[in-house]
């Protein structure tokens, strides 16, 4: 299960929405919220002030109050980590500084003020709520789990708030671990606080350089995609890489997944391949002798140790459920897979296959196809246990499972690539398992007169056979043959895009992923017993990406649609970066979703067609410049118009 906190004004907006900018900030008006997330904190921003106020590791320690608020019909201005306010004589901007747990609040106008509230229950595993000190300008808040420094450039004390005065002011929150981290970033930005508004400007340009394209639309999907994976690297208080989280949501206790984060660097690879491979190192960790692996690790400080072991200790579900108090979820069923794939991946993105091919990663990928190997049935096809053990937690799927053996294929093939030159003849192998593979799954799985594989044929024999869009695995990775991948396209642009399909009730609002909604066969439990919420129907920006770089890759028509739907509407809803899921009758589930950049991929990897061997084509959406992405290794630069490649260097 993937719990997740509750997100403040799930509903969006209570104004007009946002509308992009074509240099990839939105603007708009009304009660938007805005998630902050750097390397070591976490917040979210909105008129009432700055929320939930979070270092990396531990929990919230409290938050940032407006005095008064800002009135709903302020104009906003959002870029990645930056939110402004104006409203009559008032501006107010609201930044994380990208390199250190500091925010910086730039005021100007005729006075204002703010207070800051600590937590009203402390984390589990802990009695004592913060101490609140004030100093001689703002305020300290300290606690065992995390602490927090407040500080102002002007103004006085007035009761509880701390009054700007008029003009203009600025206000710094530093966090940390501990107080020596909190007051060492306050002290790092009022030092120099232009440095500080530089090193937020300077983020900005690197994310907003990296494409340029006239489309509104497709430019701010792209910087915010790219910043939602950016965001998602997370350090402990020494400097340590603390894993890709999953997304706002998915903080407590601190984890890095297998799968969200294989989905969250697709983006990453192209540009920045080496925040891959330190991600791989750490979820080597957790890759057992057998080759089983869980959902993911969980890569906390001491005290968000204590408050999960705290936890467990209380539950004992909680406890079974996750046996070991390292790992999120025990023995997950598409984990391995992810692994496998990732690692060739970097190999290919650093052309350094020479990195992977001996030591223990090596050892981590034959261990886990020979695990694959062992859990195949006579007809070569691998047989998930009937759990909810892979992406679609809330679904006990057994048997075959489109979807995993998609990855199962894909890791084959590539492993197999991977190891050609060292160990020809276990490559081989691995090709002829792949073949397999394929033509079982086809016998198995492929339904012809619906045009698509069933999405599992359970156990006990039950073929669950709607259109479901994580079989596009088998697209991806090379099971369905060509003619079969082409097909199932065509299917899923009639029964999955709901402005196609008219048997869903709620108009035109994006992809769905699976129509119609699970049978009453296939167990399931949580959100996913529901019609069109979570597992069961709900559109998946992740899946939409995985989508639409099938169509792009292809030169496919419709490729605008599942790329940019799911961004246009959240807009629409006033949602200012990445959801993890959303449908019209149920809430949006995790903002700032690492994994929901894969449509940023896409354009990437579909629309230029990038591999790391430098095959390159026009976009669809026509002339665009795209700098810093490796080809054969090399930062380059492309820009193209009218068809033609007009210049890369490298």
């Amino acid at each position: 299960m993937r719990t997740s906190s509750t997100w403040r004004a799930a509903s969006g907006s209570r104004g007009g929405g946002l509308k992009p900018r074509p240099d990839g900030a939105l603007e708009g008006t009304g009660e938007i919220t805005l998630p902050l997330s750097n390397a070591r904190l976490q917040a979210q921003v909105d008129t009432r002030g700055v929320h939930d106020l979070f270092v990396w590791g531990g929990a919230v320690i409290g938050s940032l109050r407006f005095y008064p608020a800002v009135p709903s019909s302020a104009r906003v201005l959002v870029f990645p980590n930056q939110l402004t306010f104006s409203w009559l004589e008032h501006t107010l901007t609201v930044a994380a500084v990208p390199t250190m747990p500091a925010i910086l609040l730039r005021y100007r106008g005729p006075g204002w003020a703010v207070g800051v509230v600590p937590v009203s229950q402390p984390p589990t595993g802990f009695a004592a709520l913060p101490a609140v000190s004030k100093t001689v300008d703002g305020w300290r808040l300290e606690s065992e789990w995390a602490a927090l420094e407040v500080r102002a450039s002007a103004g006085l004390r007035r009761g509880r708030r701390w009054v700007l005065p008029a003009g203009e002011a600025l206000l710094v929150v530093g966090a940390g671990e501990h107080l020596v981290e909190a007051v060492a970033a306050c002290r790092g930005v009022l030092s120099d606080p232009e440095r500080a508004w530089r090193l937020c400007e300077g983020y900005l340009q690197r994310i907003a350089g990296v494409l340029e394209v006239a489309d509104p639309a497709l430019k701010s999907l792209f910087v915010h995609g790219l910043h939602a994976a950016l965001a998602s690297r997370k350090e402990q208080a020494d400097g340590r890489f603390a894993g890709f989280a999953a997304g706002y949501n998915y903080a407590v206790p601190a984890r890095t997944y297998f799968r969200d984060s294989y989905w969250t660097l697709q983006v990453l690879l192209p540009l920045w391949p080496e925040l891959a491979l330190e991600q791989l190192r750490m979820l080597g960790t957790a890759i057992h002798p057998d080759g089983a692996a869980p959902s993911g690790l969980i890569v906390a400080s001491t005290a968000g140790q204590r408050t999960w072991q705290a936890r467990r200790e209380a539950d004992p579900q909680l406890a079974q459920d996750h046996p070991q108090p390292s790992e999120w979820w025990a023995d997950h069923f598409d984990s391995p897979l992810y692994y496998c794939l990732l690692a060739c991946e970097v190999a290919a993105w650093l052309r350094d296959p020479g990195l992977l091919e001996m030591g223990e990663v090596r050892e981590r990928l034959i261990a886990i196809l020979d695990r694959y190997a062992r859990l195949s049935d006579p007809h070569g096809l691998p047989v998930k246990p009937e759990h909810d053990r892979d992406w679609a937690d809330n679904v006990f799927r057994g048997g075959y499972v489109t979807y995993n053996l998609g990855l199962y294929y894909g890791a084959l093939v590539q492993v197999a690539e991977l190891l050609e030159r060292s160990e020809a003849a276990r490559a081989a192998a691995y090709r002829r398992c792949a073949a397999v593979v394929a033509r079982a799954a086809t016998r198995q799985l492929w339904l012809a007169e619906r045009g698509h594989f069933a999405e599992c044929r359970t156990l006990s024999g039950h073929l669950e056979d709607h259109l479901a869009i994580d079989t596009l695995t088998a697209v991806r990775y090379g099971l369905a043959s060509e003619r079969q991948a082409r097909v199932m396209l065509s299917a899923m642009r009639q029964r999955l895009e709901t402005r196609h399909n008219p048997q869903q009730p709620y108009g035109d609002w994006g992809v769905m992923s699976v129509f119609p909604p699970y049978s009453q066969q296939l167990r399931r439990r949580g959100k996913s017993r529901f019609p069109y919420r979570y597992h069961n129907g709900s559109d998946w920006p992740y899946w939409d990406g995985v989508y639409a770089e099938a169509l792009l890759l292809r030169q496919a028509r419709g490729w605008r649609y599942p790329l940019t739907r799911w961004w246009t509407y959240g807009l629409a809803q006033g949602w200012p970066a990445p959801v993890e899921y959303y449908a019209p009758p149920w809430g949006v589930g995790s903002r700032l979703n690492a994994w929901s950049s894969m449509p940023a991929a896409a354009m990437l990897l579909g629309g230029f067609g990038l591999t790391p061997e430098g095959r390159l084509k026009q976009p669809p959406w026509g002339p665009s410049r795209l700098s810093g992405v490796r080809i054969r290794g090399k930062p380059s630069l492309i820009v193209t118009t009218d068809g033609v490649e007009v210049e890369r260097n490298g």
